[in-house]
């Protein structure tokens, strides 16, 4: 599904705006992700786009047609291509998976013989058939994520929106957030996605846009936007067993700038910036290598779309 939105605006009392002249272009089957700080507005849009609140004014257009304002836009067929993962979504603790499915399946009026066949493929999708019958209540976070992202996929949609879904999660329900995702992707489906987690975004989303007080600060093509902002260095943090000195004299050859220094679990660790990516860090750590020094762990610790929120951002809310 193609979205695009066109001057969108919301005001709940008349007066300030949570969002205001909103344009964007969201091209079908990609994952777009909206980025800016609490109260930002990115709820406000995402309650808009899955038409569960109407703008104040402005609209939304869905593969070239036209939802209109107010109530014309909460149609039926239009809800049944949109699957919402929105702020405080419930999770009913006392159903199991099966159950919870099965009951937001009917609500999308699915039901007897392809209703069981949608929640048997949903479970073995998403990594819950061994869970099917354990109470919701009783399962990890990263689960119950998994489970609330399958109900609003369980009847096919082609627009997936979801709201702060890696917020509170472990890095192995991360993980699993992005497998999750890459299925989606491959599907064909729309995805829109918020988050704070930059570094979740960088390498997942073809678009991005990123929001303050409710206004567009800059919108596009992932990698158009780090060419546009010069981005082109990496921040990695560096933890050595020995040959501190050493290290030192490798990043100064390699005019790698050093952030801070510090210690990790006893450990000296380095906190670097690296002029030209990946292919650079391969390099010295080569280098480093070769010069005596032992490197336990080189981890990047921000992201490119990091640097750039940073270059734009006021990180100011309404």
């Amino acid at each position: 599904m193609q979205i695009e939105l066109k001057q969108l605006g919301k005001t709940y009392d008349g007066e300030d705006w949570a969002v205001r002249d909103l344009s964007l272009r969201i091209p079908s089957g990609s994952i777009f992700g909206l980025i800016g700080p609490n109260g930002a507005g990115k709820s406000t849009t995402l309650r808009m786009v899955a038409t569960v609140m109407d703008p104040s004014e402005g609209e939304i257009v869905y593969d070239g047609r036209g939802g209109g304002e107010g109530r014309s836009l909460r149609t039926t067929e239009l809800r049944r291509r949109i699957g919402f993962l929105g702020d405080g979504n419930p999770l009913y603790k006392q159903m199991t998976p099966v159950e919870y499915l099965r009951f937001f399946g009917q609500c999308f009026g699915i039901e007897g013989a392809p209703l069981e066949r949608a929640i048997e493929q949903t479970l073995v999708t998403f990594d819950l058939r061994g869970k099917a019958d354990t109470p919701a209540g009783s399962l990890s976070k990263g689960m119950r994520q998994r489970l609330l992202i399958a109900r609003c996929l369980l009847h096919e949609p082609s627009l997936l929106i979801l709201d702060e879904p890696a917020d509170g999660l472990d890095p192995r329900g991360r993980s699993d957030l992005r497998r999750v995702l890459d299925r989606v992707r491959a599907d064909g489906i729309t995805v829109i996605i918020s988050s704070h987690i930059l570094r979740e975004l960088d390498d997942l989303c073809d678009q991005v846009a990123i929001v303050q007080r409710g206004r567009l600060v800059v919108g596009g093509e992932v990698a158009d936007i780090i060419d546009r902002f010069e981005v082109g260095r990496f921040v990695y943090e560096l933890r050595l067993l020995e040959g501190l000195e050493a290290a030192r004299a490798v990043l100064a050859r390699h005019r790698v700038l050093i952030e801070r220094e510090g210690e990790s679990d006893g450990l000296p660790l380095l906190a670097i910036q690296v002029q030209g990516g990946e292919a650079m860090m391969a390099d010295v750590l080569a280098d480093l290598v070769s010069a005596g020094a032992r490197v336990v762990t080189a981890s990047r610790v921000r992201s490119r779309l990091e640097d750039v929120y940073d270059r734009v951002s006021e990180d100011q809310v309404n």
